[in-house]
């Protein structure tokens, strides 16, 4: 088995490496894709999570907050009662940002002095953040204006002094490039995988597995052991780039975050390998490997902030294997992210792969039957 597993590989290793196109995919391609989205692309936000800590709790800062919640760019406000609440729900993940009304504010609005609102931001969604703190900007300076139109003593608008945590400028880069990591890591994987088994079909040369003594499993290996190296070559590459080229920090952990790479490569390839055995063809095969991708990406958050997404696609994203990486790269970078954060999204990848795995081992002994 050991012998005739190694000969798959070997000869899937050879077929890419000898064609010229596939080699200027796998290098050329992300390292352009790398150079640009990292300085061309922006982002939008919507249906923030917002988190209020009012220490004050007087007629202004109830009036901020009432105007700050049925704002449209505000989807659920949640009420903390002191800022380490606050800490802990944003390193989870769980809002984009929060408004810190100090003891005094009420009383300086009314007294006609410079009001501070402090304004906290997660700064792993850099655009996201900045889009949101604007919106903040804006209340707060049409709230400043009112009270100047209704009485001449309030002439300084609330002030919002901003903090961006684990991204302090605001940088879409620290966002964009690393997410890059992940996202052309799964689509040379997917485009490898894609071609495999639907190759061998339309060359004729699947007719000569029907008699070869590998089994359906063999077959499957041999065709993942390449597509999963030339993903993670990939993610590696732009894992450099990222920090080198860029000058993006990296706080994390490197063997939590390469560790983290093979489950996710790993279930990427699995749905390459369905596809890639229900095509008779390799544009066939492309095709679906591109109907595929377009609606992973899209859900999957990196694009557009996942919770801003309405809640029942929400459930269907968290079936895509890039959703969960993608926060395991973010993480990484931009915070120290815990073993126990790291694995609550490595086992849905698991699971992914598991199912993915299963389907193309069944589909793959039904051609060769």
């Amino acid at each position: 088995m050991l012998d005739r597993l190694l000969a798959s590989i070997r000869k899937e290793f050879l077929v890419f490496l000898r064609d010229p196109r596939l080699r200027g995919m796998l290098f050329g391609v992300p390292v352009m894709q790398v150079l640009v989205f990292g300085f061309a692309a922006t982002l939008e936000v919507r249906h923030v999570d917002l988190a209020i800590v009012n220490d004050d709790a007087g007629l202004w800062s109830r009036e901020m907050i009432s105007r700050a919640s049925a704002a449209s760019f505000v989807g659920r406000v949640v009420y903390l009662d002191s800022m380490d609440d606050f800490t802990a729900r944003l390193e989870r993940r769980e809002v984009l940002l929060g408004l810190h009304f100090p003891a005094d504010f009420s009383r300086d609005v009314a007294a006609g002095r410079p009001a501070q609102l402090q304004v906290v931001i997660d700064g792993r969604r850099a655009n996201a953040g900045q889009v949101a703190f604007s919106y903040v900007t804006a209340i707060a300076a049409q709230l400043g204006l009112e009270l100047a139109r209704s009485d001449p003593q309030f002439v300084t608008p609330p002030q919002a002094e901003v903090r961006h945590w684990f991204n302090p400028n605001l940088d879409y880069r620290w966002f964009m490039v690393p997410n890059l990591a992940a996202t052309m890591s799964m689509i040379i994987a997917l485009m490898i995988t894609g071609s495999s088994i639907s190759r061998e079909r339309e060359l004729g040369t699947f007719d000569q597995l029907l008699v070869s003594p590998s089994t359906p499993l063999e077959i499957i290996v041999s065709k993942t052991i390449p597509a999963m190296l030339g993903g993670g070559i990939v993610g590696v590459l732009v894992v450099g780039v990222a920090i080198f080229g860029f000058g993006i920090p990296f706080y994390g952990s490197f063997l939590l975050l390469f560790g983290a790479m093979f489950p996710f490569v790993l279930s990427v390839v699995g749905v390459g390998l369905v596809v890639s055995s229900l095509a008779n063809t390799q544009q066939q095969s492309m095709l679906g490997i591109f109907l595929i991708m377009s609606p992973t990406i899209m859900i999957s958050g990196f694009a557009t902030p996942f919770e801003n997404m309405p809640q029942w696609l929400q459930y269907i994203g968290q079936v895509s294997p890039l959703k969960h990486f993608l926060i395991i790269v973010q993480g990484s970078f931009l915070k120290s992210m815990p073993a126990a954060d790291v694995w609550s999204n490595v086992w849905p990848l698991l699971i992914i792969a598991a199912v993915s795995f299963t389907t193309a081992t069944v589909f793959v002994q039904r051609r060769l039957q």
